[in-house]
């Protein structure tokens, strides 16, 4: 796993924990609402560590790096997550009641990987409004 990989699977963790804390009414719609916007910050800037990590690459193999990245995540994480899920489901009887629990739990994965998403495009952005500005100060020089 590459660091941009550590990042969005530390970002799904980190907005998976927030969503079930928030879902189990352990926390104020405004406190809810601040800890989101300032995980959604601490979430992009650490990815955009990771990402500069990759500075001296190109352009497109940057690029693509991170987009083959955040696919391993998003590919890994309800298969990591959901599977042993779904097959303890079939082994336990159901007066378990594992399975009003599961759509929950699918309900915090995919607003996890939304907001990991919407992280990756945010710093995307930004680095690549970096890089415009940083070559246009190069040619005004």
């Amino acid at each position: 796993m590459g660091p941009l990989a550590a990042a969005d699977a530390v970002g799904v963790v980190l907005f998976g924990t927030l969503y079930a804390v928030a879902g189990a009414d352990l926390l104020p719609q405004g406190a809810f609402l601040s800890c989101l916007l300032l995980l959604f910050a601490l979430v992009t800037t650490l990815w955009m560590q990771a990402e500069a990590r990759n500075q001296q690459l190109p352009a497109l193999r940057r690029a693509g790096r991170a987009v083959m990245e955040l696919g391993v995540v998003m590919i890994a994480t309800p298969a990591l997550v959901l599977m042993p899920l779904f097959w303890l489901d079939t082994q336990l009887p159901p007066e378990a009641g594992l399975r009003p629990k599961l759509a929950p739990v699918m309900t915090i994965l995919l607003i996890s990987l939304a907001l990991v998403l919407m992280v990756n495009l945010a710093g995307s952005m930004v680095v690549a409004a970096r890089a415009v500005y940083a070559r246009r100060r190069r040619v005004s020089h």
